[in-house]
């Protein structure tokens, strides 16, 4: 077996779950930090700025009402209509377009080594002959 199929089968379901809970974990800290980003960011304006100021900015972003998946473009784009919409998208996107994509690659490639490990030994060898 080569070295490339070796690595390949080692692929385990432990690893497969490691690493997607690995980015949905880091999902999951970048909304949290993007919502405390917004709220620190709505402390400062009301603190320098007063409570026009803060309901200005609240009634700006009441009025975008997003789906998520619009959401979740828009924070990839830069047109956030909030300030910590932007962490808070891209923890979006770990959890739940990076996660499972990582969990669906890793468990195809593991998949695949199997039906190659499982293959009789004369037809994987046939090509090379």
């Amino acid at each position: 077996m080569s070295n490339r199929n070796n690595s390949v089968a080692a692929i385990s379901v432990k690893l497969v779950l490691t690493v997607a809970a690995t980015l949905a974990a880091t999902g999951c800290a970048l909304v949290i930090f993007g919502c405390l980003l917004e709220g620190q960011f709505q402390l400062d304006l009301l603190q320098t700025s007063g409570f026009a100021a803060l309901d200005a900015y609240l009634g700006q972003v009441a009025s975008h009402q997003l789906s998520f998946a619009s959401f979740m473009l828009e924070s990839v784009t830069g047109h956030c209509y909030a300030r910590g919409a932007f962490l808070q998208g891209i923890g979006f996107w770990f959890v739940f377009a990076f996660a499972p994509a990582s969990a669906a690659l890793l468990s195809t490639a593991r998949l695949l080594a199997a039906r190659d490990r499982s293959m009789n030994p004369r037809l994987r060898l046939a090509p090379a002959h």
